[in-house]
């Protein structure tokens, strides 16, 4: 079966993408970020692995909101390094680097260097401020 495509644009910036795979192409379509479907926890959504062009992510991706700034240069997303935990990742996809927020983040909304909840609710956000250790991928 052939993976789900989703389009992003400088519009719609964030879309949900989960239970299925999937790429989600940026809205400068420099690169495709593939999600490959590999299980469900007890309780709650599905986990992927996550391949940006060539070079694969480490942890899992969880089937939930996925984000990208205007430029296309970050991605956002729910992720976990080991099963099951739950935080937000954000992925400079120019640089191959990723950092975890200190702080969880359902639907992250990009305006760099601001990390902001997209939702209706939540005070939850994040200013990047150049002190952040990213790692590589």
């Amino acid at each position: 079966m052939e993976p789900r495509k989703i389009q992003f644009t400088v519009d719609e910036l964030s879309h949900w993408a989960g239970m299925s795979d999937y790429v989600l192409i940026p809205p400068d379509r420099s690169y495709k970020l593939a999600l490959q479907y590999e299980g469900e926890p007890p309780n709650g959504d599905s986990y992927h692995l996550v391949t940006v062009g060539s070079r694969q992510l480490p942890g899992y991706a969880w089937g939930s909101i996925f984000s990208m700034s205007a430029c296309s240069s970050f991605v956002a997303f729910s992720w976990m390094e080991r099963k099951f935990e739950r935080l937000t990742a954000i992925v400079d996809v120019r640089r191959s680097l990723y950092f975890a927020l200190p702080v969880y983040i359902y639907h992250p909304r990009i305006e760099w260097p601001f990390v902001q909840n997209g939702a209706t609710s939540g005070p939850e956000s994040y200013t990047f401020v150049g002190s952040e250790v990213w790692r590589a991928f």
